[in-house]
């Protein structure tokens, strides 16, 4: 078959663009330039600097967009006008749109394959500014009843779309985004004391890393950290790592507030070199998050040996393999709780520790692709058959 895979929100900017659904794109795209199957593919990317960045494979083309991503309007035209033209020229069989969006018209031989990664605009449409509000809810429902098959990340957002959007589930496969391979099998021992001292924390840190935005939650994980400072006197800091997202205000209005801002670090987006740093050398890894189609530092915390406390809502306890401490995340008092445990419980450090190569090996790059595969054969097979039956 010949797939287009829709890859315009790859980035490799060093801010919130380079976040969650960037890297689940980066990820399937590295694993299919090494396992292609028997396919030949065509991806759409944004600039030259994203195809030279990426694994070349002869069954694998890069076209690159003329707008930067950066300007959601212009992408929304050329995903929605131009995309479906080039399909068309390309001869495509099989269309993935890998965020939550396909083009409303599509050639009627073209399957399409959208991956959902939530539904937040449903669940929590109050932590989203009016325009994504908008866009998800003109494009992104219209998406879901329209594809030949999709792809949820957790079974929770499975679920989700099931109950949210009426989609039957057998027009719904489960795929676990993947860890990459740099969580797997690294030591960073003798690097953490210099690290730690590079940022100053060397009386070790609680860590959250991921977008600085409402749906995180991290006003309520600021609370969690005053009260465990109140009643425990640790000396361990709070780092706040990740890209300014949108509405975030509120998070440095509550550090003032509560007069932390010694105690609270906020190192900015976290590049890839250093975010395996940042795992091991924290004490404890704290992701709070209202809702998450999946919550992939949960599991990449995890596959680093370190502590975690997380939500006990949407994909979470999914995430946390078992391992993961999970508590109300509107609780201040079972969160801080929590975190104390994560700081001070040594069988749950080792424990951690031990099995982390678990948690790599369960969220694999190459299980994802394999997968992923799958689905597009499968979808490729649907839409010969409708086919079929309008022709008849």
């Amino acid at each position: 078959m010949h797939i287009g895979i829709n890859a315009q929100l790859l980035s490799y900017d060093q801010s919130y663009r380079n976040g969650g659904v960037s890297r689940y794109i980066r990820y399937l795209l590295t694993q299919l330039a090494e396992q292609p199957g028997d396919h030949t593919y065509t991806v759409f990317v944004n600039g030259q600097d994203v195809i030279d960045r990426l694994k070349q494979h002869p069954q694998i083309t890069y076209i690159s967009a003329p707008w930067p991503e950066s300007r959601p309007a212009a992408r929304v035209t050329w995903e929605q006008l131009t995309l479906p033209t080039l399909i068309r020229q390309k001869k495509i069989d099989v269309l993935h749109s890998p965020v939550n969006v396909r083009p409303e018209r599509l050639p009627a031989r073209c399957a399409s394959i959208v991956t959902i990664h939530d539904l937040a605009f449903l669940r929590f449409p109050h932590v989203l500014t009016p325009a994504k509000r908008l866009y998800h809810r003109t494009f992104t429902v219209r998406s879901l009843k329209r594809a030949t098959m999709l792809i949820t990340v957790s079974e929770s957002t499975k679920q989700d779309v099931h109950e949210l959007v009426n989609i039957p589930y057998e027009h719904i496969q489960t795929i676990y985004p993947c860890i990459d391979e740099r969580f797997s099998n690294v030591s960073i021992e003798g690097k953490i004391d210099t690290f730690r001292e590079k940022y100053g924390v060397t009386d070790g840190f609680i860590l959250y890393m991921g977008t600085l935005e409402p749906r995180k939650n991290i006003t309520t994980l600021i609370d969690a950290y005053a009260h465990l400072k109140r009643e425990h006197q640790i000396r361990e800091k709070l780092v706040l790592a990740g890209g300014k997202g949108w509405l975030y205000d509120t998070i440095f209005d509550k550090v003032r507030q509560l007069g932390l801002e010694q105690d609270v670090l906020f190192p900015g987006f976290v590049t890839d070199s250093e975010q395996v740093l940042w795992y091991q050398s924290a004490a404890a890894f704290a992701f709070p998050s209202l809702y998450e189609g999946f919550g992939i530092p949960v599991a990449e915390a995890l596959a680093c040996g370190t502590p975690v406390v997380t939500s006990n809502v949407s994909s979470l306890p999914e995430a946390g393999t078992g391992l993961a401490l999970c508590v109300d995340p509107m609780d201040v008092q079972a969160l801080s709780t929590a975190l104390y445990q994560a700081l001070t419980d040594q069988a749950l450090r080792a424990k951690c520790q031990t099995l982390a190569p678990t948690v790599a090996q369960r969220f694999s790059a190459q299980t994802m692709a394999q997968k992923t595969i799958a689905v597009y054969e499968q979808a490729a097979k649907i839409q010969q058959q409708q086919r079929i039956t309008f022709v008849q």
